[in-house]
């Protein structure tokens, strides 16, 4: 290819010093490529004269031939690479989807009306080589080698029920979760309890389990009972006061969701411009964080447990 490059370009300009500035190689290297070509098909394509070089026969015969092939490939890879780069596969964790990242992609697809979105939610292990995913979402420590990661919150963990719910059932310390159903991550209420000084219960207190977060929110806000859920994912309910935390307490997990992409693709503009978005969003939603959980707890428990947890 480097030769047959070498030659279209000679023949274009009809002269090898032009055709090595176009390809940025030497006059020597142009020469010696299509010295090579016209090794390989047994017939000279140039005449070499002292200042100048002309296309012999068979250089006039083949030249139209390779432009036009050359322009075909360049065609065709132009078309797969406007196409790859605006068309943009995103897996994303279900609760990410359907409790942060659903709505706001529509400011995304504002500012980026050329690309083109499709959102594929999974739990399972992305394997960038096979899967036909540009990034991921995904939970846990970041350690995934040969992939940019950029953390986006963390993965933090309350308990949270409707105002009516605990003006009900009178929820004052942390050892009244014993006596409701609960819903949510069976491990999460276990710490959760333990570092509240609770001694938990064999059984997580429910039959109903969902591998979704907003599905154990959606099912406690028709009083059903009491979800531990991510903070970042109850900020609507908690800003809005759908939702209240009766205890302070939250659980500092140490992980975090973070985005994932290989360090292949990290030049795509596609891959650039969402990157840069989605850490912007959550970073606001994080600063927003701080003060819709301190505005959550009522105020009565907050100055009776403050002091304890």
């Amino acid at each position: 290819m480097s030769a047959v490059r070498a030659f279209e370009a000679a023949a274009r300009h009809l002269s090898f010093t032009r055709a090595a500035e176009e390809l940025g190689m030497t006059q020597a290297a142009v020469s010696y490529q299509i010295r090579l070509l016209e090794d390989r098909i047994g017939a000279p394509l140039f005449v070499r004269l002292p200042r100048e070089v002309r296309l012999t026969g068979a250089g006039r015969q083949l030249a139209p031939k390779v432009t036009e092939a050359i322009d075909l490939l360049g065609a065709a890879f132009s078309e797969i690479a406007d196409k790859t780069e605006h068309h943009l596969h995103i897996s994303v964790l279900p609760t990410v989807v359907s409790s942060w990242l659903g709505q706001r992609l529509a400011s995304f697809q504002t500012a980026h009306p050329n690309i083109s979105i499709r959102v594929h939610m999974s739990t399972e292990l992305i394997d960038f080589k096979r899967d036909a995913i540009d990034l991921a979402v995904r939970s846990g420590a970041g350690d995934w080698p040969g992939n940019d990661v950029f953390p986006l919150f963390p993965l933090d963990y309350v308990p949270v029920c409707t105002p009516s719910f605990l003006e009900k059932h009178q929820l004052k310390e942390p050892a009244d979760v014993l006596r409701i159903r609960r819903f949510g991550n069976a491990n999460w209420w276990r710490r959760w309890m333990i570092e509240t000084g609770v001694e938990p219960p064999a059984s997580n207190g429910t039959e109903l389990i969902f591998d979704v977060q907003a599905m154990d929110v959606a099912t406690i806000l028709s009083d059903h009972g009491m979800a531990i859920a991510v903070s970042t994912f109850l900020m609507d309910e908690l800003k809005t006061g759908r939702l209240i935390r009766p205890f302070e307490h939250v659980v500092r997990d140490g992980r975090a969701y973070w985005l994932v992409y290989p360090q292949s693709t990290r030049r795509q503009k596609k891959i650039q411009a969402f990157r840069d978005w989605v850490v912007a969003e959550a970073d606001a939603s994080n600063a927003m964080l701080a003060t819709v959980m301190e505005q959550s707890c009522p105020a009565s428990i907050r100055g009776e447990l403050g002091a304890k947890w």
